[in-house]
């Protein structure tokens, strides 16, 4: 009973569970009953989405010490933060995919996209080192290379809510919904995290 329990909550279940909505997407796009601009939603939305978990899980964790979501989120963020790169990697391909090389430069210029591709960059080097070994070998680098993280989302949700304001298959709203609460949080966050170094000193 225990090692099913401890299958059905590992990190295969969980890969299954977040791989999920872009498989299906990506099946539905090949039977063409997804056109491409449902699918540059479906696939942003979700990396914006996995990306959010993965960054209030540290200040969720401060608020509530103790909780069992606290703790669960704090253990499986580095996966949350992969899916979100890997969701924007399959966004940024149906991109590329849609458009001829010379509107890809000319959009280059374009801050809407221009945001998009800062993110999508920053994240690579963060994906690639996401694995324990990665995480062993760099010892206190990793750290700092993982607080970039912080400007990614900056740029994405730039990315998300300009595009909104341009009227292109996102929206201003669903930008402000996703990452008001990251602000918050990380608010909350440095704030705890100064409060508890004073307390010490």
């Amino acid at each position: 009973m225990e090692h099913l329990k401890s299958l059905l909550t590992g990190k295969y279940i969980l890969w299954l569970i977040l791989a999920i909505p872009g498989v299906m997407a990506t099946i539905n796009y090949i039977k063409e009953q997804l056109d491409y601009n449902m699918m540059m939603h479906i696939t942003g939305e979700f990396a914006g989405r996995f990306l959010v978990i993965s960054l209030i899980a540290t200040p969720i964790a401060l608020m509530f010490p103790k909780g069992r979501v606290s703790k669960w989120l704090i253990r499986n963020r580095r996966f949350f933060g992969v899916a979100a790169f890997a969701y924007t990697l399959l966004h940024t391909i149906f991109y590329i995919l849609e458009y001829p090389f010379s509107q890809l430069v000319n959009e280059f210029s374009d801050v809407a996209i221009l945001t998009g591709w800062v993110a999508f960059f920053i994240f690579i080097p963060l994906a690639m080192t996401s694995t324990d070994a990665a995480v062993k070998r760099m010892g206190t680098a990793w750290k700092k290379l993982q607080r970039w993280v912080y400007l990614a989302a900056v740029m994405a949700f730039a990315h998300w809510a300009l595009l909104g304001l341009q009227g292109e298959h996102a929206s201003m709203g669903g930008a402000l919904f996703h990452f008001a609460p990251v602000m918050f949080l990380q608010v909350y966050r440095i704030w705890k995290q100064q409060k508890n170094t004073l307390k010490l000193n």
